[in-house]
């Protein structure tokens, strides 16, 4: 019998502008061992469920810890790191890679090797501070109903086409995340940028089209999923997999002409009061077991090289025929946290799609 969830979901809006409310889950120690409990705070953006399995599967084992997570958006959860500093959790972990690597260069994680993090290839961590712990693309998800006979496009190229001749289809109907507030968001945006000729193309047709803005993935697909939006551009593939399974209406795009990848990392902070339990989390994060319950039971995709599976590296690479695109997890990801470098990709948002909002 599964043990209970308390969930705590909290008032208060964090400081960034359009956060929504941090969700708090409390799994208690177990078997009896609440006189001895030791204590483990993650704070982190991936959605509840999709943590769940590895949270029940790691307390098997330990049964003496109890778990406390606390899930935020992306920029929210740097934010929140930052003003509580040096009160902090004990892990941190984040699809938003250059937010990640910017808080690692300032000097706030704990350096930590083992035999599970030296096991990960060189890309999937940055000076023995910050590992990767999925691989997963990012993909483009469609409502087919608004296909209405016409093909589905694989690539962004057909997808602008296909906007631009039925126009009326789309109008109001494109979804993508508010790159102002959400930081994978920001991430992507940026790689498309540097990446895609057809960025001009995506700004000018997505303000057009006023495009609609979401504070997170979940939130994009639920209204994928409802017809609120048709398009929704630039979101997690395990997570829009995991909402076309449940309707067969939804199709997911790895778009042919390239399609990014991104890294969920976690780190260690400095000033984790229970720096054990996080190593121990860590570790069996970062494990085959721990890789495989990715696989198997969660809707991420593992970065280990050696797990199988549909949802595996291996996998991804064998059943595509796009250009995956990894997005560099080290230095260079500092230029896209400067500042000037961010206010100028913001302003061309502004005038393209936040200015046909206005309209």
């Amino acid at each position: 019998m599964k043990h209970l969830i308390f969930v705590l979901t909290f008032a208060w809006l964090l400081v960034t502008h359009g956060a929504r409310a941090a969700e708090h889950y409390h799994y208690p120690a177990r078997n009896g061992a609440a006189m001895t409990a030791r204590t483990l705070i993650i704070h982190g953006a991936a959605d509840h469920p999709a943590m769940v399995p590895l949270f029940e599967a790691f307390q098997k084992r330990h049964p003496e810890i109890e778990i406390r997570y606390a899930e935020f958006s992306t920029r929210a959860l740097y934010r929140h790191f930052l003003d509580s500093y040096p009160q902090s959790a004990d892990l941190i972990m984040s699809p938003a890679m250059d937010l990640q690597i910017k808080l690692v260069n300032d000097g706030y994680a704990l350096s930590y090797v083992s035999d599970q993090t030296e096991a990960l290839p060189d890309w999937a961590k940055w000076r023995n501070e910050v590992f990767g712990f999925t691989y997963e693309p990012i993909t483009i998800a469609l409502n087919t109903q608004v296909l209405q006979g016409e093909p589905l496009p694989q690539s962004r190229s057909q997808l602008l086409d296909l906007i631009r001749t039925f126009d009326q289809r789309f109008t109001g109907k494109i979804g993508m995340l508010d790159i102002e507030t959400v930081g994978m968001g920001y991430l992507t945006w940026t790689h498309d940028s540097q990446q895609s000729r057809t960025y001009g193309r995506l700004l000018e047709v997505f303000g057009s089209q006023q495009a609609r803005l979401y504070p997170n993935s979940t939130s994009l697909l639920q209204a994928l999923d409802s017809g609120e939006v048709m398009v929704a551009y630039n979101v997690l593939g395990s997570y829009a997999s995991a909402w076309a399974l449940r309707n067969p209406d939804l199709a997911v795009i790895l778009p042919t002409d390239y399609t990014s990848v991104i890294m969920r990392s976690a780190f260690i902070p400095k000033e984790a009061p229970h720096k054990k339990e996080a190593q121990l989390f860590l570790d069996f994060l970062l494990s085959t077991r721990g890789q495989q319950i990715l696989a198997n039971e969660s809707s991420l995709n593992p970065v280990d090289e050696r797990v199988t599976g549909p949802h595996s590296i291996s996998h991804l690479r064998r059943s595509t025929q796009s250009p995956l695109r990894p997005i560099p997890f080290g230095l260079e990801l500092l230029l896209q946290t400067d500042d000037a470098k961010r206010q100028l990709l913001l302003h061309e948002w502004f005038e393209s799609i936040e200015s046909s909002l206005a309209d």
